[in-house]
């Protein structure tokens, strides 16, 4: 019992989950989306779906929906029930299992546990820089889960249904957050590619032999190297209907049309890859971009240990992903997941594991067609996740009834003062408290999702919703904030006169390095502006009357 229940795919997810959850503990909440996003699901539950922008008094009245409503709700809910720790918990629990899934996949094609580990393991690493509590998450889970059903298509696992079953996926993803065009993309490639096989190949199965195949209900025949899935044009045309009704799927939502315009504002933006640092191109001699480079290069090394057989379509992908990730960087975990479903797969037709094989002891690489030894090796998915399911539970039980523990239970979460100022929530909220609602403050950008979370009463300048303030305004904010002191003085104090906001919070420095120019101007200038209060991370002004 003890070994059907603590498999290694059991072990690998609650060491990933712990290392997860006290790596993350603060790490989590670094991207102020975190804070925000969860005030959006308070307002659609207590109110329904904002129309106009509710927290800005800048583009106050402005038109603005909430394209990841249906994340927000649950994140909302979590806070609900544990606060920022059961945020914490879904975000920990679900890179963990996303992760433990690929690595029991791994395992079944032919990696010993310890091998598969480590390199499941250090591919997760290379994609965490852009792992936060955040709706993007649910992309890089939905988008590993496509990759994996493309796997098992090409390999003969599964039937047209499980693709099929990508379709309602989609449309809750389209609902949760706008990656889901990854995901249709994905797909696409994968049939693109079978269907020119098919044509090139200009093999087709008797006619009889095709109608029982695609007719039954079982796994069809895997795919060769070289070959594609698709046997008759009864199938190229199926697959076709599904991917086009995945990528009808952004239609299906509570915003019509104005979802769509959204992003194509997103990612037509010619300055956000200027000025924002998810949206930035990757920078190949930084130490994030030479991980990723590591993690394409080690990719290509494997890819190339199963020549002279010709690729599968599915080996491919993840190629695509990493040539996007070049041109930008958020796409990065999106080719870690990609490559690491494909490495599970390719790894028993690599020549490394023929050599690991024959050579080594079997811990590292074991023979996947030995059906004796594949036997002991795989086990039940259900029963290999009941622990970890316990625990998880837990977890829930303990900080729903906010039960302090470390790891499990609540108070574990927390907002690292050294990147949000948690250090000033106190005189932060005071002051909120001691003005009517709808009082405009100064901020800086960084800081608007810190404010939205802990002073939902105050108005904010900005924060980082790009679709709502647009090119324009965020170009004309990005040069003004880059101005020296005396250049900046002018523009900021034209902003004070015309939105008439009596304080100022904005992002400091440590000692050893030079002030932002904001914070310059605003400590020059005692007659018109005094400090208030400091953290590590933030400063506020008062304006003197």
């Amino acid at each position: 019992m003890f070994h059907r229940l603590f498999r290694p795919e059991t072990v690998f997810f609650l060491l990933t989950w712990l290392g997860l959850t006290v790596a993350f503990r603060d790490r989590g909440f670094y991207d102020p989306g975190a804070l925000w996003h969860v005030k959006v699901g308070e307002i659609i539950l207590d109110r329904g779906i904002p129309q106009t922008d509710p927290f800005s008094y800048t583009f106050e009245g402005q038109r603005w929906v909430p394209q990841q409503w249906g994340a927000e709700v649950l994140m909302a809910l979590g806070h609900r029930a544990g606060g920022l720790d059961t945020m914490l918990l879904g975000f920990t629990a679900g890179v963990a299992l996303l992760y433990a899934l690929i690595f029991r996949r791994a395992v079944q094609g032919g990696m010993g546990p310890i091998l598969a580990g480590v390199i499941v393991g250090g591919v997760l690493c290379v994609g965490a820089f852009h792992y936060f509590v955040r709706p993007h998450m649910f992309t890089i889970a939905f988008l590993g889960w496509t990759m994996m059903c493309v796997v098992d298509y090409e390999r003969g696992r599964c039937t047209e249904w499980r693709l099929a079953g990508l379709i309602p996926l989609y449309v809750l993803w389209v609902n949760l957050h706008g990656g889901v065009l990854g995901g249709t993309m994905t797909l696409g490639l994968a049939v693109a590619g079978w269907g020119m096989l098919f044509l090139a190949n200009g093999r087709r199965e008797p006619a009889g032999e095709a109608s029982a195949q695609n007719d039954a209900p079982t796994p069809h025949q895997p795919a060769h190297a070289g070959r594609s899935p698709i046997r008759s044009w009864r199938t190229a045309l199926l697959l076709v209907a599904i991917v086009a009704a995945c990528g009808l799927t952004p239609f299906v939502n509570p915003h019509g049309l104005e979802m769509i315009r959204i992003w194509q504002r997103i990612v037509a933006s010619k300055v956000l890859p200027e000025v924002v640092n998810e949206h930035m191109p990757l920078d190949p001699t930084s130490p994030l971009g030479l991980t990723v480079v590591a993690l394409g290069v080690f990719y290509l090394v494997m890819l190339a240990g199963t020549l002279p057989k010709a690729p599968r379509v599915s080996w491919l992908i993840p190629l695509v992903w990493f040539a996007l990730s070049f041109k930008g960087i958020r796409q990065g975990p999106l080719f870690a997941v990609c490559a690491c479903v494909a490495l599970a797969d390719l790894w028993k037709h690599t020549l490394w594991h023929r050599l690991l094989v024959k050579h080594g002891d079997g811990s590292t690489a074991w023979d996947a067609g030995n059906a004796a030894e594949a036997a002991t090796r795989t086990g039940a998915l259900g029963t290999a996740f009941v622990v970890p399911a316990l625990v998880v539970l837990l977890a829930v039980v303990l900080q729903v009834n906010r039960v302090e523990a470390p790891v499990l239970g609540s108070g574990w979460a927390r907002l690292d003062p050294n990147f949000i100022p948690s250090d000033m929530t106190r005189e932060v909220t005071e002051y909120a408290a001691s003005v009517p609602p709808g009082t405009p403050i100064f901020n800086d950008a960084n800081l608007g999702g810190y404010l939205i979370y802990h002073t939902p009463n105050l108005k904010i300048f900005m924060d980082d919703r790009c679709e709502l303030y647009g090119d324009d305004w965020i170009r004309a904010y990005s040069d003004t904030l880059g101005l020296p002191p005396e250049k900046l003085g002018p523009v900021f104090e034209e902003w004070a006169q015309r939105y008439q906001f009596q304080r100022a919070i904005v992002m400091t420095n440590p000692p050893e390095r030079e002030q932002p120019s904001i914070e310059r101007y605003l400590s020059g200038t005692p007659a018109k502006w005094r400090e208030v209060a400091r953290g590590k991370r933030a400063v506020m002004f008062e304006r003197v009357p």
